[in-house]
């Protein structure tokens, strides 16, 4: 059997102050197949950004951080290397699509100048003119049918639907093994968010690259994961395909989360059983049968 494409186990972090050690992630453990896309859903402070950001080794460059637990990705134990090995995987191995695609695009220049950059992270000798070419067929990928003129164009003369294409088209340039995309339609409307997220799966799945989708958003994270982790306040409470877990929760969180959903039909948000006090149990992980079948 392979090895994942990422792994992590009793994954720890606090932060250091004065006061002491404020703990955030409290042992959390997931992994994430080959070409599986796997959601971590949770609400706002639950830690999920905290996990993307220690993944990319981020946050391990803070002297504030203590991190603990093993972090592996392709086979190799991400805590043995050094800054700049980190730094190496990133925008290459490793690609990340943030929730605001124009504040991720330097509005200082051009679309062209910035997937050059991007290019020359897995090929430094790339000229500008084969950068070009191949920006141009990035983005027809992401349905940009007039790339030139995106080329020439800043981020602020382009609209977010726009932007957030740009962004998924130099992630995945590079052919990375791992996506990480964190919040990515939060900025976009209902309908260029679906339509974003759409060509983002495909585009996943024809390269078969490992995401890790970040959200909040359950109605898209039915949509696009194959497997889903909730996470609330930093500790992991319930995993399972999506598929029986939006049929049969386990865990009181998850079925809050699931009640939360706006619901244009119906009788409103359903009521569930009063059992808050379940969410402050660290000690069991509730894990979804993936025998469970959605009833039509």
């Amino acid at each position: 059997m392979s090895r994942p494409t990422l792994l992590i186990e009793n994954l720890k972090l606090g932060f250091k102050s004065y006061a002491g050690l404020a703990q955030v992630l409290h042992g959390i453990s997931l992994q994430i197949a080959q070409g599986e896309r796997v959601a971590l859903v949770g609400e706002s402070g639950s830690g999920k950004s905290v996990t993307a950001r220690i993944v990319l080794g981020l946050l391990q460059e803070l002297r504030s951080a203590r991190v603990e637990g093993w972090l592996e990705f392709e086979g190799k134990d991400l805590n043995t290397l050094s800054r700049r090995e980190r730094h190496s995987l990133r925008g290459t191995k490793m690609s990340m699509i943030f929730q605001d695609p124009t504040s991720a695009l330097n509005p200082v220049y051009t679309i062209e100048v910035l997937f050059h950059e991007v290019l020359k992270r897995a090929n430094p000798g790339i000229s500008r003119a084969q950068a070009r070419k191949k920006a141009a067929e990035a983005l027809a990928r992401v349905a940009i049918h007039d790339p030139e003129r995106v080329l020439q164009s800043y981020s602020f003369q382009l609209s977010g639907g726009m932007n957030q294409r740009i962004i998924i088209a130099m992630a995945l340039a590079n052919g990375p093994s791992l996506l990480i995309a964190d919040e990515p339609g939060t900025a976009l409307d209902v309908t260029v968010q679906n339509q974003t997220l759409k060509l983002m799966s495909d585009l996943v799945r024809e390269q078969g690259t490992s995401v890790l989708f970040i959200s909040h958003n359950l109605g898209v994270v039915r949509e696009f994961a194959d497997r889903v982790y909730v996470i609330y306040k930093g500790r992991m409470v319930e995993t399972g395909p999506t598929a029986a877990l939006f049929a049969n929760p386990s865990h009181p969180y998850t079925r809050a989360l699931l009640a939360a959903v706006p619901r244009l039909t119906g009788g409103g948000i359903p009521e569930i059983e009063d059992d808050s006090q379940a969410f402050y149990d660290p000690t069991v992980v509730h894990e979804t049968s993936p025998k469970v079948e959605v009833s039509s």
